[in-house]
């Protein structure tokens, strides 16, 4: 029972030595709670590494965008100094053609005042006669409107004289015959004798009416005819009145063609000052836009050094962060070798799945990496890219790391001299777009995917080899 115990004492010191999983014996106690404590720390440093490793990557990452954002900055500061001195240098020689521009209008302003001068003497002639003859015309236009309104009303008034006259002759034409139908009742009441008698004062008093009436429209028609014969008379009168004042629109039109003449001449007048206006117009307009122009290009060059001031701070403060952050950088590169060291011990051994996300990763970054080149090659431009191969993702988990298992180390070292040489790439393509070397920048990217090629290659069989050591429970590192 005693060997039993200690046979399971030793087996558990072994797995806690090389810290390998075993079975937890209750006989074990203590020891069963120190693997667990060991086992539970290593996954916690597996974590660490992982974080601390994309902590790196991304910090080298940051350091080259910070150092080309730098670069840009310092670029851009200057080309804004540059478009000061220019925009100067423009405002200088806007200043000049200004002045002369001045001048010029000034001698054009000089001629138009004694050319108006001249044609305002003219115009006043002009507007002196127009306004007579437009006194005149209004006067005889009035005086026709009338007269044609009244020659208008005589002819109403005939038409209603007429008309009176037709009345008259019905009322006329009644009257004889109530004055028959007064004499046919006298007749008739005659005949009915005593009964008849009051009929018979009746017709003889309508008798009596259409006598008065007859006389009454008699006299009418005698007033109605003295109208008449005043009316045509007055007919008369207001045609020749139009006659008269339709002659004196005649003449009216002979002294507008007499002052037309006048007008002509002056229209050549007006065609020229108005050319000279629209040029006078046209300067201070132009005037007005360029001292407007000169304006705005001094406040834009007060802007412009303001920003190119603030720029230059702004470049200096970027700058300044640059070297903290490679401090950074190296105490983050320096523990994971820290912890690449401490990976080969039992304790703090990665597992492989830990080594096979990394390398993953490592395929993406590298692919992402020759996208980049590739459209550095088709643009002619530059972007940002990591030509140090101790610096990308795969060279800091590389340099960080050395595994042990011998199925693995031959791999391992083979990639070294590849990932040098496809970095090389990065840097000869920079070389070439900054000499203005196109033509060769097909042919280097060219080299750099069949160097690729190679490299992707050994990292598949790097992971089939780790894939198939996982399998049989051996890590890289023992």
């Amino acid at each position: 029972m005693m060997k039993t115990r200690k046979k399971r004492s030793e087996i558990a010191i072994e797995s806690i030595s090389r810290l390998v999983d075993m079975e937890y014996e209750p006989a074990n106690g203590e020891l069963n709670h120190i693997h667990k404590r060991l086992t539970d720390g290593r996954k916690e440093f597996e974590q660490a590494v992982t974080k601390t490793m994309d902590a790196v990557i991304q910090m080298s990452a940051m350091d080259l965008q910070l150092e080309a954002n730098v670069k840009n900055v310092e670029s851009i500061s200057g080309s804004v100094s540059n478009a000061v001195g220019a925009i100067r240098e423009s405002a200088e020689s806007t200043a000049e053609i200004s002045t002369e521009v001045s001048k010029a209008h000034e001698n054009l302003t000089s001629t138009m005042i004694e050319v108006s001068d001249e044609s305002g003497k003219i115009m006043d002639g002009i507007r002196h006669c127009e306004e007579e003859l437009t006194s005149i015309t209004e006067l005889s236009a009035t005086a026709i409107s009338t007269a044609r309104g009244m020659q208008a009303d005589i002819y109403g008034l005939v038409d209603i004289i007429q008309g009176m006259n037709d009345a008259i002759d019905a009322i006329n034409a009644i009257s004889a015959q109530t004055n028959l139908l007064a004499l046919n009742a006298s007749i008739e009441a005659a005949r009915a004798g005593e009964a008849g008698r009051g009929f018979a004062v009746v017709a003889e008093e309508i008798r009596g009416l259409a006598d008065e009436t007859k006389s009454l429209t008699g006299r009418m028609g005698n007033f109605i005819s003295s109208i008449q014969s005043a009316s045509r008379k007055s007919s008369d009168s207001v045609d020749t009145t139009v006659a008269e004042l339709e002659q004196i629109n005649e003449n009216i039109q002979n002294v507008w063609e007499i002052t037309g003449h006048n007008r002509t001449g002056m229209d050549h007048i007006t065609d020229s000052m108005s050319s000279l206006a629209a040029v006078s117009e046209e300067i201070s307009s132009s005037m007005n836009e360029l001292d407007h122009q000169m304006q705005y290009v001094n406040e834009q060059c007060g802007n412009l050094k303001g920003n190119a001031d603030d720029l230059e701070a702004s470049s200096q403060s970027i700058a300044q962060l640059v070297e903290p952050s490679r401090e950074i950088e190296k105490h983050l590169d320096e523990s994971v070798k820290i912890m690449g060291n401490m990976a080969r011990d039992a304790f703090y051994m990665l597992d492989n799945e830990i080594i096979l996300n990394c390398l993953n990763s490592a395929v993406l970054a590298h692919e992402n990496w020759l996208g980049s080149l590739k459209e550095m090659a088709r643009t002619g431009k530059l972007k940002v890219l990591q030509t140090d191969c101790t610096k990308c993702g795969l060279g800091r988990f590389y340099y960080a790391f050395r595994p042990i298992n011998p199925e693995i180390v031959g791999i391992w070292k083979g990639l070294e001299g590849q990932h040098k040489e496809f970095h090389s790439y990065g840097t000869k393509m920079i070389s070439a777009i900054r000499g203005g070397r196109t033509k060769e920048l097909e042919q280097i990217y060219e080299k750099a995917e069949g160097c690729s090629k190679g490299l992707l290659s050994d990292f598949n069989k790097l992971i089939q080899k780790i894939e198939s050591l996982t399998k049989a429970r051996v890590r890289i590192f023992e």
